[in-house]
Parts: C-alpha cells; sequence; structure tokens
C-alpha cells in the first residue's frame, strides 16, 4: 500500500490542529535553516526534573526535518543518530536548530543541536532524510 506525504496540520511537533501536539512555532532564519524554542512541559520527564530523551530526540528530528522543508524539499527521516551531552530540566525553556548540510542524489544529511536555558549545547543529532 502506497502512502502520501501530505501537511494534514495535526503534526505532533508542528501541527496547530493537534491539541495534543506542542505546537512549535517554527521559523526559517535562512534557505537550509529551522529553529525553534518552547519551554518542556514537566510531563514530558523521563527520571524526575528531567526531559525525557524521546522527547528531545524528537523536536530535534523535527528542526531537521523543518531544515529540509526551508531547501524546498519534501523528505521523511531515514535514519538518526543523537549525542545527549547534559541533562535538560523539565519546565525550562530550550531552542533547537537543525540544518542541511548536504544531498547526495535522494539523501538529504541534516544536523540538529538543542541547547539548554543557559544557551549551553545539550544534546546534537545528525540524520539522514530521503526524499519522497
Amino acid at each position: 500500500m502506497g502512502m502520501t506525504v501530505e501537511n494534514d496540520r495535526r503534526c505532533f511537533c508542528c501541527g496547530p490542529d493537534n491539541p495534543d501536539g506542542l505546537r512549535l512555532e517554527i521559523s526559517y532564519p535562512s534557505k537550509s535553516t529551522a529553529e525553534a524554542s518552547l519551554v518542556v512541559d514537566p510531563r514530558y520527564a523521563g527520571w524526575q526534573g528531567i526531559t525525557h530523551g524521546g522527547l528531545l530526540s524528537t523536536v530535534l528530528d523535527e528542526l531537521m526535518a523543518h531544515a529540509c522543508i526551508a531547501s524546498g524539499l519534501k523528505t521523511v527521516t531515514a535514519e538518526m543518530t543523537t549525542r545527549f551531552l547534559k541533562a535538560v530540566p523539565v519546565g525550562t525553556r530550550i531552542r533547537v536548530t537543525g540544518a542541511v548540510t548536504s544531498e547526495r542524489g535522494r539523501v538529504v544529511f541534516t544536523e540538529g543541536k538543542l541547547y539548554d536555558a543557559d544557551g549551553k549545547l545539550a544534546a546534537e543529532a545528525t540524520a539522514r532524510f530521503v526524499k519522497v
């Protein structure tokens, strides 16, 4: 069964019509970059008071995907690697960036960075996206 990839405004991260989503407001500082910030809701804790790594990975994936969108590309995530550098307390503001670093055929290479409330790098990721 084939699938189409269309924006129905219900994306967990950026969809304005998803009542359970993060509703990120994403900006595009340049043709191949994306940026957003949010205050992490305490519902997204892993260990007490610490943001769950899965949520951090999700937001990094989203900003790298939006870097592809900023480049005029329609893609889906194929592979992602995340490095966690420090704990991120819930209830604090994070800033996340995504950038396209290169393309090779149908594959788009990206990087993402996540900064804590003090502006220190707390997590980083690389991913390969595939054009659809």
